[in-house]
């Protein structure tokens, strides 16, 4: 919050400073600083803060630490049950989940009036008795670490499970504040983890056992899922092309199921949100974009929910080099329902497939 206050900041500055220039005269640099200052405003980004950021959410209560830690002390997460340390970066404790073996935590601490439940890897940040030390234990040193496309998308996995944690931890610290009965789960964001990189053309599970066979290709398009005998299981059709064999995104896309209709793909957007809405015989999907998880470099998040339930989430690296001549585009997917894993499976594979059209 306080990087994103200095930027606002220095982004009002940059406007101010333009319109001095151009006050006396000096239209051309006016004009060269006040697009910088635009350029500031664009990456902060518009709307509340909370919209805006994925790694941070403030919520204006008045629990206080402890008495929020004794209402969700046994909640279990992928980073473990919480437990209380300090943070340098705010007075009194903090409740922390984990770290998880990439040292990715969760954090929340007070702030004023405002309650900040922040996702940090710099754990020399948290102040630890030598009982707690334990927990530190064992974690990979990423700096020193080979980077494979299989160890590179385990660790994106993690990343992205933070800010889901985040998210819904502060969902669940506002349903408490609004209702001191409000019922706690036993469990927050478990999920079973897959991946898929264009290396290798399979969609594989946490342990790298290949589970199902994935193609995709944008000219000629191909978007398909099948299972270890090569049987289509599930893929994607645009409804029409250009002159160009290029997709037209407008008209919408057509879904099948062994080889059969199963449902409708489009685009959507509303107010603020987008992705694309699937309608299938099974029920309908609302498949939405957020942020960017930077700190992973997925530029590419989307939710998958149905009837509001979260299904899934996944999220995409369009392109990685992991070596002098080894471009990767790898996905990944955070199953929070197997009974629909096909489904998220071709959907990731179908996003894959549009965006590939901007690789070179």
């Amino acid at each position: 919050m306080k990087q994103d206050r200095a930027m606002t900041a220095m982004g009002v500055l940059t406007a101010i400073l333009a319109l001095l220039m151009m006050s006396v005269g000096k239209f051309i640099m006016g004009g060269i600083v006040l697009l910088l200052a635009f350029g500031i405003f664009w990456t902060r980004g518009g709307g509340k803060f909370n919209d805006r950021s994925i790694y941070e959410k403030i919520i204006r209560t008045d629990l206080d630490i402890a008495e929020l830690f004794d209402r969700i002390r046994d909640v279990d997460t992928p980073f473990g049950k919480p437990w209380i340390a300090g943070h340098k970066g705010y007075s009194g404790d903090s409740i922390v989940f984990g770290p998880g073996k990439f040292k990715d935590c969760v954090v929340v601490s007070r702030e004023g009036k405002d309650l900040v439940v922040k996702h940090i890897t710099l754990l020399e940040n948290i102040i630890r008795s030598e009982d707690e030390e334990y927990r530190f234990k064992g974690l990979v040193n990423t700096a020193e670490a080979e980077v494979t496309p299989e160890r590179y998308a385990v660790f994106a996995g993690f990343k992205l499970a933070s800010v889901m944690l985040v998210k819904h931890l502060s969902e669940l610290i506002e349903k408490l504040s609004a209702d001191g009965n409000a019922k706690v789960p036993e469990n927050l964001d478990f999920f079973k983890f897959y991946y898929h990189n264009s290396s290798n053309g399979y969609l594989l599970d946490s342990e790298g056992s290949e589970v199902l066979k994935v193609e995709c290709a944008y000219k000629p398009f191909r978007s398909a899922v099948l299972d270890d005998e090569g049987n289509e299981m599930a893929s994607v059709m645009p409804r029409s092309f250009n002159n160009k064999g290029v997709v037209i995104d407008m008209t919408g896309y057509e879904l099948f199921a062994n080889g059969e209709h199963f449902g409708e793909i489009r685009r959507f957007r509303e107010g603020k949100k987008e992705g694309f809405i699937c309608d299938t015989d099974d029920g309908v999907y609302k498949v939405s974009i957020f942020p960017s998880c930077m700190r992973a470099k997925i530029s590419c998040n989307y939710t998958i929910e149905r009837d509001g339930e979260l299904k899934a989430v996944i999220g995409g690296s369009p392109s990685l080099l992991f070596d002098a001549e080894d471009w990767c585009r790898s996905d990944l997917i955070l199953s929070y329902d197997d009974d629909y894993l096909v489904l998220y499976a071709i959907l990731e594979v179908f996003i894959l497939t549009l965006n590939s059209r901007f690789l070179k």
